[in-house]
């Protein structure tokens, strides 16, 4: 597309989508209440996190041989119908198999089977309503639309595990409940994406193979700096997100004997701090960088170091709502990054490569922490807080030695 086209293209892109921004809170949201439901069911069932590991690490499997494919699925195919489609899957299959699962003693095989159903529709839905962006919001407004997209993502982070503790209040509400709840509401996702306007750039016509796709996709991410650091950080940054995010149920449950409620409440406070997130970034757009990046994940590292000293719940609770924020941040910033420094034509796989990226290391994170927790107790968080210190420092430190190299 030459520049008048795309000119004339960018005059019909809207700068801002309430169907876009809606189905990114209606995914979260019917996620965040089913997450919350099975996390709380596992470990009150079964006394300890393992369980909940092999689930998480297994749906993260199923992440990474989707992510495989997902980037060239989506320059090769009309990005809005993959996400209509993906989303479609998940209802059918979590609806069906909500009404197979024996809610007193739930069947292992179902609760695999939900899951790689659930992280399918996730490796196809999450990369594609990234990617549909540029075909949606004009160039100019994209790094504040980012913005509300997190805080529309953090708005059903709050609400989800809220409404989760609320209805775990109720007598008759077990795993299947949850299971449907979370079917129905992907069916409404489905039918909002429907309605979302896009002008898309044509699609290039190729014979490559998929792995040929995939293999020069991965060559363009090295041969833009920005877009590899943003890789970089993204592997690392969500080793340490996941391994809290495993450890949360034991430590407030086992820990510090803390109630579902309380766990529902400090969850639905990160993510309010991760709307406050979204809106001060959309306000202050010029933050949306790397190098602020940083200077976040420092200073919850350190956060975590503290708690684990500190050792009292409010501490717990207090890095819980930090994270919320650090977290939203994170997706903002390097969103933005891949949004500006991509192509049109690698746009799809860059993304696919950010999830792989994503989900490269979780398996192996999911079912150490969801062991070792039981035993670290809260000197866990003293790891995840070395750990992100330490990665985030060897990552800057190697980027600032290839920056300086392109220089000569």
């Amino acid at each position: 597309m030459d520049a008048a086209q795309e000119q004339k293209r960018q005059e019909r892109l809207a700068k801002f989508s309430l169907p876009l921004l809606t189905s990114n809170f209606a995914s979260v949201f019917g996620e965040g209440v089913y997450r919350f439901g099975l996390n709380w069911f596992l470990v009150s069932t079964y006394g300890n996190a393992e369980l909940l590991g092999w689930l998480t690490g297994f749906g993260f499997i199923v992440y990474l041989l989707n992510d495989m494919y997902v980037g060239a699925v989506l320059d090769r195919f009309n990005r809005k119908w993959v996400l209509v489609l993906s989303d479609l899957f998940g209802a059918i299959g979590m609806i069906a198999l909500s009404l197979m699962i024996n809610p007193d003693s739930p069947q292992t095989w179902i609760l695999f089977a939900i899951t790689a159903v659930m992280y399918i529709d996730i490796s196809y839905a999450y990369p594609s309503g990234r990617a549909i962006l540029p075909d949606v919001i004009k160039k100019s407004s994209l790094a504040r639309f980012n913005a509300y997209v997190s805080a529309a993502f953090s708005a059903g982070q709050a609400l989800g595990p809220l409404i989760g503790g609320i209805l775990l209040r109720m007598d008759w509400i077990n795993l299947r409940s949850f299971m449907f709840l979370y079917g129905m509401l992907l069916l409404v996702t489905a039918g909002i994406n429907l309605i979302i306007k896009t002008h898309p750039q044509p699609i290039v016509e190729t014979s490559e193979s998929f792995v040929e796709s995939l293999k020069n996709g991965f060559k363009y991410v090295y041969r833009m700096p920005k877009l590899f650091e943003s890789m970089l950080v993204t592997v690392w940054a969500n080793f340490c997100f996941e391994a809290f995010i495993i450890s949360m149920p034991f430590l407030v449950q086992k820990t510090y004997n803390g109630s579902a409620q309380e766990y529902s409440l400090a969850l639905t406070a990160a993510a309010v701090s991760g709307i406050a997130a979204g809106f001060i970034l959309a306000r202050y757009t010029k933050f949306n960088n790397l190098d602020t990046l940083y200077t976040d994940f420092f200073v919850l590292g350190l956060a975590f170091v503290l708690a684990a000293f500190i050792n009292i719940m409010w501490a717990l609770i207090l890095v819980i709502i930090l994270n919320g924020f650090v977290r939203s941040a994170f997706v903002i910033k390097v969103n933005t990054v891949r949004q500006e420094e991509s192509s049109s034509e690698y746009l799809g796989r860059v993304f696919g490569l950010s999830f792989f990226a994503t989900d490269l290391f979780v398996p192996i994170v999911s079912i150490t922490f969801g062991y070792g927790v039981s035993k670290m107790g809260v000197w866990s968080l003293l790891v995840i807080g070395m750990m992100m210190i330490v990665g985030m420092i060897l990552i800057k430190l190697y980027m600032r030695r290839r920056y300086q190299a392109a220089q000569i």
